[in-house]
């Protein structure tokens, strides 16, 4: 009897927002940034006055009188740039336009009418969707009265003043987008989607992974350093589960961060990765595979592990590697084991984002790794490691010469008392005389009966369990 063929997953595909879309059109520094910080309540934009900050989409939910609509904010629009920076932006926003129930044209009221204005609501009039003009910093009576006179010229009739600086004008704003949008009442989100962290140095193909995993261009890949800025979140659907999965900025070395404005940009960026390291279940660090392990790569591990965050290693560019053998693989899993201070059970895949090779199995890995920093062992096998140490220790020598004996190795129980990340509470009477030597046989002990593969465990010493301990216990 031939065994069943086994049948592989469909491939992962964004899951498509249950609100409807609205996205901020604009040129650059006209205020789209702060004003999605504002409506969504999130800052998580990066607000500078630097052309060009925001360059890829940029998605939270909005909120208003019990109803709710997906934001999109996108990079500064110039139809008429050949620039491929500009172009690139230019094909985000017609991306995520085709998608739209609704566009917030932004202007700077406190400016004239400009040229990119005027292209960006030509663009839109001929798309054929709802529009409302925001004339935004208009702080004032009089810049307010002057901005509606100045864009009277534009071809929509919903032109709002208002300041996303100080949130003037920003309720009339939301009545007026909420009245020509499909009414969705705002409801918690029944998916619990994982939440996945690419991270790694710049350029070495976080944003080209991001865009293979989607199955489309969703951010922007560019050979110049530093392109991705703000993080980008997406949730897609693979093999029946939820992924969110986060695309940030490159961390790099603080000596190689410039000076001036485009430092501080950089330094904003870094800063929004490692609230997204803080924010995931799962941390996927991304390296290239033809480049030595640099001391920004172990900097960064170092902050994975400090912050108690379950990895993954993914060595991307591996299709570039010349002239490989069947043991060229061993080699480098023997590299990283020397150079790189993790468990030798850190998952490590060799992929090509660029030619899509083994991308899929990333997913693979992240859902196992989740599921182990969320397991529970029993109570059985936790008391069978107790007598696996009790039994292993040395009796004591008391004929001739011997030395005076220590006191015995009391252990009266291990317990664990939460998950993600495991943690794991020794009972002795005298934790002053548990030596490191026996934390580190209970937690081999540990990782023999469940793997917990990439994910950090934590084992602490002490004569009771604390309150804390039980209450997460009950909670299991």
């Amino acid at each position: 009897m031939q065994p069943t063929p086994q049948i592989p997953p469909p491939p992962p595909k964004p899951v498509k927002s249950e609100y409807p879309v609205v996205v901020l059109i604009g040129r650059t520094n006209a205020g789209k940034s702060t004003l999605f910080n504002r409506l969504t309540d999130t800052g998580r934009a990066i607000v500078s006055p630097i052309a060009n900050t925001t360059r890829d989409q940029n998605r939270a939910l909005v909120h208003w009188k019990g109803h709710s609509a997906l934001l999109v904010d996108t990079g500064g629009l110039d139809m008429s740039s050949y620039d491929p920076l500009d172009e690139a932006i230019r094909d985000q926003v017609k991306s995520a336009v085709k998608e739209a129930r609704a566009v917030l044209l932004v202007v700077d009221g406190a400016d004239d009418i400009m040229p990119q204005d005027r292209d960006s609501a030509l663009f839109l009039q001929k798309m054929g969707i709802p529009v409302i003009v925001c004339l935004n910093k208009a702080d004032n009576v009089r810049t307010r009265h002057q901005a509606v006179a100045n864009f009277a010229p534009l071809p929509f009739a919903d032109q709002i003043p208002c300041s996303a600086k100080n949130g003037t004008g920003t309720a009339e704003l939301l009545d007026a987008l909420f009245t020509v949008i499909p009414q969705q009442e705002s409801k918690l989100d029944e998916r619990v989607a994982m939440q996945v962290a690419l991270v790694g140095q710049p350029n070495v193909g976080k944003s080209t992974l991001f865009n293979a995993l989607l199955g489309e261009q969703r951010v922007i890949v560019s050979p110049l350093p530093h392109t991705t800025r703000d993080p980008h979140d997406t949730i897609i659907e693979y093999n029946g589960r939820f992924y969110n999965l986060i695309d940030t900025a490159g961390m790099r070395k603080k000596t190689r961060v410039g000076t001036g404005s485009d430092g501080a940009l950089e330094k904003l960026s870094v800063r929004g990765t490692k609230d997204m390291i803080g924010r995931a279940d799962v941390v996927v660090c991304v390296i290239e595979a033809q480049k030595r392990i640099s001391h920004q790569d172990k900097a960064m591990f170092d902050y994975i592990k400090m912050k108690g965050k379950s990895f993954i290693l993914a060595v991307n560019k591996w299709d570039a590697v010349p002239n490989k053998t069947a043991t060229t693989i061993n080699d480098y899993f023997k590299y990283y084991s020397q150079n790189f201070d993790f468990s030798p059970q850190t998952p490590i895949i060799f992929i090509s984002a660029l030619a899509k090779q083994r991308t899929v199995q990333v997913l693979d890995l992240v859902q196992s790794v989740y599921d182990f920093q969320n397991h529970w062992m029993q109570p059985e096998e936790l008391d069978g490691i107790v007598r696996e140490i009790l039994y292993r220790q040395p009796k004591e020598r008391r004929d001739g010469f011997a030395a005076k004996p220590k006191r015995p190795l009391v252990i009266h129980g291990l317990q664990q008392y939460s998950v993600n990340p495991p943690r794991f509470v020794l009972l002795t009477p005298r934790p002053k005389n548990v030596a490191p030597a026996i934390i580190h046989m209970v937690e081999k002990a540990i990782r023999d009966r469940c793997a917990y593969d990439g994910v950090p465990i934590y084992l602490e010493v002490t004569q009771a369990v604390p309150k804390q301990y039980e209450a997460g216990r009950r909670a299991r």
